[in-house]
């Protein structure tokens, strides 16, 4: 954090100003980046940075050794990096603090000599390739990543479903047209089924999400509460339009969730409509973000940076794509949640968001949806990002960049006000802007379990294996002959090594099989030159030795000069009322994280997509239904439902009724209730449903109690019974836990019973029909049931089981496109 440092500073701005009038430079002490606000780090040692310019030097212990790092000679240029095509890169150094190295291309009658780098074979491919589709029916995905730790999220039963954790791989998917993520959970097995989650305010949330990446750094030695494993981040390519109601304000970038319901029940991971914890296996789950920030709109790229250092491990990079919001090129920026305030709040006043304006990155402007795959070479430190509308990958080294300034002056929207909240520009930071070149819109990439081969997805459907140390291709498959012509994100499983992708047109996710490979048939040879990579090793180490770790590297412009210019105080005193959360009430951007009188926006109708009304502020304000909310007041309630909300907890449904059980002994029966019209219905009651409705019944009997929707005796019509997937967790047919929807439309019966054996029917009738004559029939009677409710599990349950889940697969798709 730069708090403590940057107070300092503006505090005593005026005097500073005076002091360096004549030429005098002024020392501004930054922190240690990886210090976290509760002090947290790798011990917060300080750097002195000369607000005037000056050459870049980190030569660290290098200051104990400096008469000996002096020399003006430089060695002998190196061998030419590589073996074959333009030969890479000559490198010379001395032993001198300042322009320590220097390199230029391999010469041209050097590279001449050498062969072409001609295609090998990567395990991944092999000699012959197939493609295998994992799970269709997706909208429109963008990009996908493997749980780290499968089951811990669904557990063995969510939603009314089973589930089976200790089975296969579990394998997320990140939907970009309904703002969804959708889980394929025992992937490869039998078992396998999917299903779909978003957060409640998906439409700022997880607003056109296209990228999303997970914390998969197991044992990391943190403080066990507050290590982030298990978290995932997405990014979102939008510029924050409530999904195309709001004329946009930019106050967009990733949102933060902790994937953990298993053991950490009653911290609301997930929560029902209601805002209560979905601990219930029958509730129907939504995210509840554990943080978000809001520095890159627009954002088509995300990864996790495995590091350890900080107190939370909850470092992002992500591809910004409007950068200076000048229509130019995009940056790169590097998220630390730092302490997420967990669910529930709203706080954003602790965290560290750093801007790399010298990394420019470009979108593909021909394509309307994108996807940039990023990802850290976890023992190198490289961050590799698929830059599409250049067709290269950028080579970015995590650890190198000086703090420059303030983000806040030319950067102005920001999450928090306050100083504890950092926003900086950070220059002169290592990399290869040309690390692999010549690629037609590079999309996803991934890195070999064994960390030597990075795979680039070509939008168009080829996918490219680059060697990590060189970037020189050695294995290219073309997909695009199978139909696969918008391949974006990758993905190596971390079991197997299999190399999966998502194509968005056809709304699948396929797996790459490599042929059979027999000992010998399948083998590449590394392309660095082991000459160069000796004198590599050896200037390294004299280097190191002689003047200091930390100061020898071919990817460093020793030139680079940083602009330490002192803050604007007024940067930490204003209030950006015409963008984001649009209060000057100071508990909003506080602990409290709620500001009360934003009750009074209840009552606002000013909903137009030029209004003055600030949707931000209605999520500050507890509102999860409101009527200018996007897409059915901003709810998740089904087809043809109204909500209502409940603030600061969430929202009701007027369709959907909860299922319970009576245990009472002398008249045992079903128990129908609804929060949002607060009543429990009399058990000799009638429900009465209106057509073009989707009605979600919660049923919550138990396991041995089956309850179905049936019509009456000597009616032929069958109700149009939306299929749910939330398979019966007994031996009979109907569902105990979990939801029965039920859509009345034209072709349902005027009326339906709801059954239980041994109890009465309750009657649902049709408005407008005159009398149910099926409600006088008697406890066990003989009923005609409605097919498909709750199949019954048991033997040949896998055969239905990939039928229902193709069915749910579509039917989760339909209702979210009412619904958004």
């Amino acid at each position: 954090m730069l708090t403590d440092e940057i107070m300092l500073i503006y505090n005593k701005q005026s005097s500073s100003l005076e002091e360096t009038a004549g030429g005098e430079e002024v020392a501004m002490v930054v922190t240690d980046p990886t210090k976290t606000s509760n002090g947290e780090g790798n011990g917060g040692i300080a750097t002195v940075v000369n607000s005037t310019d000056q050459p870049f030097n980190d030569s660290g212990s290098g200051n104990q050794n400096s008469v000996a790092c002096q020399s003006t000679e430089y060695d002998d240029w190196s061998a030419c990096s590589k073996t074959c095509g333009n030969g890479g890169i000559q490198f010379r150094y001395r032993i001198h603090s300042e322009g320590t190295v220097e390199t230029r291309p391999c010469p041209s009658e050097v590279a001449s000599s050498l062969p072409p780098c001609e295609e090998q074979c990567v395990p991944e491919f092999g000699n012959d390739y197939s493609t295998t589709v994992v799970a269709s029916g997706f909208d429109s995905p963008r990009d996908l990543a493997f749980h780290p730790t499968p089951g811990v999220h669904l557990g063995p039963y969510s939603e009314g479903r089973t589930f089976h954790p200790d089975q296969g791989e579990e394998l997320w998917v990140a939907n970009g047209l309904n703002h969804s993520v959708s889980i394929v959970a025992s992937l490869g097995t039998k078992h396998q089924t999917t299903i779909s989650r978003r957060d409640r305010g998906y439409y700022h949330y997880m607003n056109n999400i296209t990228a999303l990446a997970f914390n998969s750094v197991r044992n990391s030695g943190r403080n066990p509460d507050q290590d982030s494993f298990n978290y995932f981040a997405v990014c979102n390519d939008n510029l924050n339009d409530y999904a195309g109601s709001k004329n946009p304000n930019l106050f967009m970038g990733p949102t933060l969730y902790d994937t953990d319901t298993v053991n950490k029940k009653g911290r609301k991971n997930t929560v029902n409509r209601i805002g209560e914890d979905c601990s219930d296996p029958a509730d129907e789950c939504f995210f509840l973000h554990a943080d978000m920030l809001h520095e890159a709109p627009a954002c088509i790229g995300i990864t996790h940076d495995p590091e350890v250092e900080t107190a939370y491990g909850t470092v992002y990079w992500a591809f910004d794509t409007t950068g200076d919001n000048s229509g130019g090129a995009g940056q790169l920026v590097r998220f630390d949640f730092s302490q997420p305030h967990g669910p529930g709040s709203m706080d954003h006043s602790i965290a560290v968001v750093r801007r790399y304006p010298e990394v420019k990155l470009y979108e593909d402007e021909s394509n309307e949806h994108g996807h940039a795959g990023m990802i850290v070479h976890p023992t190198k430190r490289i961050l590799y990002v698929a830059n599409p509308g250049e067709g290269t990958v950028v080579a970015v080294h995590t650890d190198t960049g000086r703090y420059s300034r303030t983000a806040r002056d030319e950067y102005p929207i920001f999450s928090n006000r306050l100083p504890s909240f950092e926003y900086s520009i950070y220059e002169c930071v290592e990399q290869q802007e040309d690390f692999a070149t010549g690629l037609d819109s590079p999309s996803g990439l991934a890195l070999s379990l064994d960390g030597t081969r990075l795979f680039v997805a070509e939008r168009g459907g080829r996918i490219v294996a680059l060697e990590a140390e060189t970037g020189v291709v050695l294995q290219s498959i073309d997909l695009s002959q199978f139909g696969y012509t918008s391949i974006l994100g990758l993905a190596i499983s971390p079991e197997t090594g299999d190399l999966y992708f998502v194509d968005m047109d056809t709304n699948k996710v396929l797996k790459i099989n490599a042929a059979r490979i027999t000992e010998g048939e399948c083998t590449y040879q590394s392309l660095i030159s082991a000459e160069f990579q000796t004198a590599f090793d050896t200037a390294q180490l004299r280097v190191d030795l002689e003047c200091g770790k930390n100061l020898f590297s071919l990817a460093r412009d020793y030139s680079c000069k940083v602009d330490g210019s002192i803050p604007n105080g007024t940067l930490f005193e204003q209030v950006h009322t015409n963008t984001g959360y649009a209060s000057d009430n100071p508990d909003v951007q506080s602990m409290a994280g709620m500001d009360e009188a934003a009750a009074l926006l209840a009552n606002r109708t000013d909903c137009e997509y030029a209004s003055e009304l600030n949707l931000d502020a209605l999520l500050l304000g507890g509102y999860y239904c409101h009527i200018c909310l996007p897409q059915n007041h901003g709810s998740s309630c089904d087809a043809g439902g109204t909500c209502a909300n409940v603030q600061w907890q969430g929202f009701t449904c007027d369709n959907e009724y909860y299922v319970d059980f009576d245990f009472n002994v002398n008249d045992p029966s079903l128990m129908i209730s609804s929060l949002h019209h607060d009543r429990t219905y009399p058990k000799d009651g009638v429900l009465e449903l209106s057509r073009g409705v989707t009605y979600r019944f919660t049923v919550r009997t138990g396991s041995g109690r089956p309850v179905s929707i049936v019509t009456p005796p000597n009616i032929s019509p069958k109700a149009s019974l939306m299929e749910s997937p939330m398979k019966s967790r007994s031996s009979h047919g109907g569902a105990v836990s979990g939801p029965i929807l039920l859509r009345v439309d034209d072709a349902t019966p005027p009326c339906l019973h709801m059954t239980l054996a041994g109890t009465r029917p309750v009657t649902l009738m049709i408005k407008g029909a005159d009398e149910c004559p099926g409600s006088s029939v008697e406890p066990g009677d003989d009923m005609n049931g409605v097919p498909g409710v709750g199949a019954p599990e048991g033997e040949g349950s896998g055969a239905k089981c990939i039928s229902f889940i193709r069915g749910y697969f579509a039917l989760v798709f339909v209702c979210f496109v009412f619904t958004i």
